[in-house]
């Protein structure tokens, strides 16, 4: 089962009184018990992957481990980059997998918060990528250098309608604040039912709260569809590994590990079905589009070139071209065997088919393409088609037409 669009799959979510859980794979160790737990549940499922503050080169393994095993899945996946900070970490996220991304709320003012958010929209649109924002902002003045912030203000309805206006975001991550009085506290769900009203797009709530079914499910009737929880999995592995150490504390790692998957899988599966998700995954599926990679392929020949200038201007494609928003790799090639009307190949694997219309409109592009490539290239054809697994047991990668219009 492909990966689908994620937001094809809130909005199913939203629109039928359901929420997907959103699991972070703070080790990728989670990431076979998360699958397995809703496969179980034959629930849809986001894997939400941050990148560390070092952005360490290992972060691009997890999330080829990542991508793999969503493709292979049984039940809808889609995998969201919780990182979104500007125009570059968009254009990362995307390029290493993510059909997903969450603008992430920073101390600023905001004035600020919005117009950073919409920056990552836009990047994040042209990939034809969804984002979740936050309406959280330090008040005016307070976000300066140097002086500590005060407490996050939270948004008002007007507020947050007028930020989803300005911004586009595709889901709103929402803070039902507890009201305190007479020794108890409860959530503002007044206020959250105006949001929903007001907005009308799926919304987010983060599960770390220690929240039950009953108001979860108070939740979902207005208007999330979405539950993030970034450290239930973290917390039920340090559970079963010290009661492992408990067992043995001379125990091999291996040993140590043990359990740890059947542990997580088994206390995730309770919360999607209390959310209303399992049993949803064929449905979804029937009404999600699958998230395919699209290849833009560009054969050509040109003759008049010797060597190091031919060497030169495919390096130079290459370069240019990775840099646009949506590509997630650029290889370049030559024929294989001797003869050939087109000896040289250029491959751009795009995000999805909205990024095609994107990258091909971009000045990147159009420049490489019109000024260098075309006065040298005798002949040259363009295509784009989309990536399907037919038969992933035996062939990973197959090829049929795309849907979007080819170009010579």
């Amino acid at each position: 089962m492909p990966l689908v669009d994620m937001k094809d799959m809130l909005t199913h979510a939203y629109e039928n009184g359901y929420a997907v859980g959103a699991f972070d794979l703070a080790e990728l160790d989670f990431l076979p018990a998360v699958l397995a737990a809703a496969e179980s549940a034959r629930a849809p499922v986001i894997l939400s992957v941050a990148e560390p503050p070092s952005q360490s080169p290992v972060f691009a393994w997890v999330m080829a481990a990542v991508e793999a095993a969503a493709a292979r899945a049984t039940v809808p996946v889609a995998i969201h980059f919780d990182g979104g900070t500007d125009r570059d970490s968009v254009v990362r996220g995307v390029r290493l997998g993510a059909n997903g991304i969450v603008a992430r709320a920073l101390q600023e003012s905001l004035f600020r918060h919005i117009d950073r958010t919409r920056a990552i929209v836009d990047a994040a649109h042209a990939c034809g990528v969804p984002v979740e924002g936050e309406l959280a902002y330090a008040p005016d003045g307070d976000a300066t250098e140097g002086r500590a912030p005060r407490a996050v203000q939270y948004a008002t309805v007007a507020e947050a309608k007028g930020f989803v206006e300005r911004t586009q975001v595709d889901f709103l991550l929402v803070s039902a604040d507890m009201v305190r009085g007479r020794g108890r506290s409860r959530f503002d769900w007044g206020r959250l039912k105006e949001i929903n009203a007001a907005l009308k797009i799926p919304l987010v709530i983060s599960g770390e709260m220690g929240l039950g079914d009953e108001q979860c499910r108070r939740f979902i009737m207005l208007g999330v569809a979405k539950i993030s929880c970034s450290v239930a999995p973290g917390a039920m592995a340090s559970e079963r590994l010290r009661a492992n150490v408990r067992g043995d504390r001379h125990a091999s790692y291996s040993a140590l590990k043990d359990g740890i998957h059947e542990s997580i899988a088994a206390q995730l599966e309770p919360p999607m079905r209390a959310w209303g998700s399992a049993g949803r995954a064929a449905e979804v599926l029937d009404r999600c589009r699958p998230w395919n990679n699209i290849m833009h392929i560009v054969v050509y020949d040109a003759p008049r070139l010797d060597a190091p200038a031919l060497q030169a201007l495919m390096t130079e494609g290459q370069r240019i071209l990775s840099g646009i928003p949506g590509v997630r790799s650029v290889q370049v090639g030559h024929v294989a065997g001797e003869g050939g009307r087109y000896r040289h190949c250029l491959l751009a694997r795009l995000a999805s088919a909205p990024a095609v219309d994107a990258f091909r409109r971009h000045p990147a592009y159009t420049g490489f393409m019109d000024r260098r490539l075309a006065p040298v290239a005798s002949d040259r054809i363009e295509g784009d088609y989309r990536m399907v697994d037919l038969i992933p047991e035996i062939a990973p990668l197959a090829f049929r037409p795309a849907l979007v219009p080819d170009r010579a």
